[in-house]
């Protein structure tokens, strides 16, 4: 699989990378048309920045439900992250997705905040140690 990005999307994709002008922000914003690539870049953008500076650590992946994050995020990603060596494993009853790549690994979980009988985010968002998030 051959991708190519628009200069924008190269922004994106390594906003966060030495060399970027853009290296000392907090976040960035994508705007832009349905269908034009933001949810790919910028889920890829978080896993290459995510695995390139932390090892062993964890990450929350959220959305309105925990398969609308499959569905639009890892769908995407995932086959990308995989044609650049990247392993993963899904372990869909605990919405915990591992990352490897090298010797880096890391833990993403999958919180949906419609999911009917999942526990209050902001709960659940309390009992996990996070990295990448400022308060």
């Amino acid at each position: 699989m051959r991708l190519q990005f628009s200069g924008r999307q190269k922004q994106v994709l390594g906003w966060w990378s030495r060399g970027s002008p853009h290296r000392d922000r907090d976040a960035i914003v994508c705007d832009g048309a349905v269908r034009s690539g933001k949810t790919l870049c910028l889920g890829l953008s978080f896993f290459l920045w995510s695995m390139s500076r932390f090892r062993g650590q964890q990450f929350a992946l959220c959305g309105k439900t925990t398969e609308s994050v499959r569905r639009n995020l890892l769908a995407s990603v995932l086959p990308v992250l995989g044609g650049l060596g990247f392993q993963w494993e899904e372990q869909r009853g605990r919405n915990r997705l591992t990352v490897r790549y090298g010797r880096a690994e890391n833990t993403y979980f999958l919180f949906g905040g419609m999911d009917e009988g999942s526990a209050a985010p902001q709960d659940t968002y309390s009992n996990l140690g996070s990295v990448g998030g400022r308060s």
